[in-house]
């Protein structure tokens, strides 16, 4: 059944298949497992955020407990797009929270206590921490080749020319911080050896990529370890391709007992992947009657101390920094560079929000000073199927940006921001857009598994991860539409090295509409066998994910598809304090059919959640490489008592390579939220607010300098 009108559960609120076991306390996570014997680990980390070591002395631990460095690791790198990262440091610590060693013992006290004893001595280095100077000449540098990781160099048009025809043109510099996921669930990882086998349960987003990164650091072949993912607490990019996994793997492949490692709050904070922060420039020429001309771009992204998925982040980052619009001619300059900070890497949005709240700034401020609605200078600029984008891509999937500005206009937020007097109360909107998938010219396939067991009930072998965001539960609507039958009557294994086929990570918006569509191949084949009659039928369905006809030299960009969204904001300010009280908020979204409209909400809400918190509080300041916020007693993320209303609405439409008609939508609420709000702000303050968090003390400053 591809019809999505006559589907039994596609396109209806569903209730998550898994949120009985949650609720109850039923589900397992990584943390939740044990055995006797079982070893737990405690990590070592560094004092300090740049610095040879010159010793490490462990006199002091008792011979019950294990201690372990780089030279009980086969090879010490955690595999990645570039190879630059150690599982543990060995000669130098490049940030403050580093792995050096970890400990074990029979209880997690004993390795907590055993590791505060361990001296390490250092010398120290100097610091480097700002992207834009640490690719200067003099700067220290990270490592023998520089501090320039990777730059991006685009000319499309003619940008120079096109500004000495441009009636007004808008030039500013603005500042985006370092973010933490904030996943609930701490990172952890549960391994024990069975014969010969190593096998493991974590919290994972992509269990292929941890068994290679397990296999390389230890020397083991990929056949003798298994990776299964147990119930993940959240992920949003920060656990994929971690290296706890490496950590509890290490210790049962030298001792043979059993062995965990659960993080604590401090260790995720300090020591895990991050947003990247950047700093960025930008020129942006327009006409009277508000027509986007010319936008000059300059980008400089704090990767951190390592790679990781730097480059990637570089590119969607790039791809999308003049956002979701036409604009004849472009120049774009982005570096990425290390720092003395936590490595950046994958985090909900992947680079589209920083130059999002720059770009989108900008088109606010261009409105105000233009005297256009600032709806209708977006919606005049938008893209639409057919047109060109940033980079130069052909938008050749469906493009619902002007439904979805057309949607916000409609609203009764924005309604009553035309009668609205009170000149303590704003109103903002932004639009957004985020590619599906994981770009151009890189692998983007998936392959399940579909089998029926003894009671009649189908079994659907999967290699993604639900990590909270409802895929298993759309899943299963889609395989029980197609195979006819009750959602009860399927059951999903997900997430296992050993029984499903490896479909890539959890990650670029991609599991639903990827695994959707070999679902509905494997479902179309089971269903041809059965009804020739054959025995034990079994049937494999593959996808792939459609990729751009735009050819690009740079892999993972341009994207052939992308969800696009449209958010307004309605808030007050105190005046006496700078505080800011959010009212109302509006969004809607066109991400083709939506599988399941409950889970689509909870999407939408969550995303602009994590982007109040990055809009409010969430900045994480370092001094001379020491991070400021170690726990969530000062890094505040935001609570239910501090979200608003929040109205989500979604555009029809249908995406005719989706499966049931559906695009990817995990990660576009997180885009605009911020420069919407920072709209709304400055409409009431007349000031410019060029940097994250808008705090108490900045907002307070915008208003006295009105």
């Amino acid at each position: 059944m591809d019809d999505p009108n006559l589907s039994n559960y596609v396109g209806k609120r569903l209730g998550r298949v898994d949120g009985w076991e949650k609720v109850t306390g039923k589900a397992r996570y990584a943390g939740d497992y044990s055995m006797p014997g079982m070893l737990e680990l405690a990590v070592i980390r560094s004092s300090e955020p740049h610095a040879m070591i010159t010793a490490l002395d462990t006199s002091s631990v008792s011979d019950d407990v294990y201690v372990f460095t780089a030279a009980d690791l086969s090879e010490n790198i955690i595999e990645d797009i570039i190879n630059d990262q150690p599982v543990l440091a060995s000669d130098r610590v490049r940030f403050f929270g580093e792995p050096i060693a970890i400990v074990a013992a029979d209880s997690r006290e004993a390795a907590q206590q055993a590791a505060r004893s361990v001296v390490i001595s250092y010398q120290k280095l100097p610091v480097v921490d700002n992207p834009r100077e640490a690719i200067l000449p003099n700067s220290e540098k990270l490592f023998d080749q520089g501090n320039l990781l990777s730059e991006f160099h685009h000319t499309k048009g003619d940008p120079d020319d096109s500004f000495a025809a441009c009636d007004l043109i808008l030039e500013d510099d603005f500042s985006l911080p370092v973010q933490d996921h904030g996943y609930l669930e701490p990172d952890a990882a549960f391994a024990y050896m069975d014969g010969d086998i190593l096998r493991m349960l974590t919290s994972s987003q992509n269990v292929f990529h941890d068994r290679r990164i397990i296999a390389r650091a230890l020397g083991l072949p990929l056949d003798k370890i298994q990776v299964q993912a147990a119930t993940v607490g959240g992920g949003f990019g920060g656990k994929d391709g971690h290296i706890n996994q490496v950590f509890a793997a290490l210790v049962t492949l030298k001792t043979g007992k059993p062995a965990k490692i659960v993080f604590d709050r401090t260790e995720v904070i300090i020591g895990t992947y991050k947003r990247h922060a950047a700093d960025i420039h930008i020129k942006f020429g327009f006409t009277q009657d508000g027509f986007f001309k010319a936008f000059e771009g300059k980008a400089w992204l704090d990767t951190g101390a390592y790679a990781g998925l730097g480059p990637a982040v570089m590119g969607l980052f790039s791809e999308h920094f003049g956002g979701p619009y036409q604009i004849p001619n472009v120049k774009l300059d982005v570096y990425l560079a290390y720092t003395n900070k936590p490595p950046a890497h994958a985090m909900r949005g992947f680079g589209a929000p920083q130059g999002a709240f720059a770009t989108e700034t900008l088109i606010s401020r261009a409105a105000r000073q233009l005297g256009i609605d600032p709806l209708e200078i977006r919606r005049k600029n938008a893209l639409t199927e057919g047109s060109i984008g940033t980079l130069g891509q052909k938008m050749e999937h469906v493009v619902g940006l002007r439904e979805a500005l057309t949607a916000v206009e409609n609203s009764q937020l924005w309604q009553e921001h035309k009668q609205n007097q009170d000149p303590a109360i704003g109103y903002g909107v932004a639009a957004g857009y985020l590619s599906c998938g994981l770009g151009k010219g890189i692998p983007d396939s998936a392959k399940v598994e579909i089998s029926e067991n003894e009671k009649g009930h189908y079994v659907i072998r999967i290699g993604l991860v639900d990590i909270g965001q409802g895929s298993k539960t759309a899943l299963t609507a889609i395989a029980a539409d197609v195979l006819d039958c009750r959602m009860e009557n399927v059951t999903i294994i997900m997430a296992d090295t050993n029984t499903t086929y490896d479909c890539g990570s959890t990650a670029g918006s991609r599991s639903v509409f990827i695994a959707g569509n070999a679902i509905i191949a494997a479902a179309k084949e089971f269903r041809r066998k059965k009804e020739e009659k054959a025995d034990n039928p079994k049937a494999i369905g593959s996808a792939t994910f459609p990729e751009s006809s735009f050819s690009f030299p740079n892999p993972g960009f341009p994207h052939a598809m992308y969800t696009f969204i449209a958010q307004a904001v309605k808030l007050q300010i105190n005046p006496v304090s700078g505080q800011i009280r959010l009212l109302d908020i509006f969004a809607a979204t066109e991400a083709g059919h939506i599988i399941n409209p409950l889970s689509m909400d909870g999407q939408i809400q969550g995303g602009i959640v994590m982007s109040l918190g990055y809009t409010f509080g969430e900045g994480m300041q370092y001094q001379a490489g020491i991070p400021q916020h170690q726990s969530f007693t000062n890094y505040i993320m935001p609570t239910a008592m501090d979200v608003p209303p929040i109205r989500n609405i979604s555009v029809d439409s249908y995406e005719k390579s989706g499966p049931m008609g559906a695009k990817g939508a995990a990660e576009v609420a997180t885009v605009v939220i911020a420069p919407a709000i920072n709209a709304a702000v400055e409409s009431i303050s007349g000031a410019k607010l060029n940097a994250l968090p808008l705090d108490n003390e900045s907002v307070l400053a915008a208003l006295k300098n009105k």
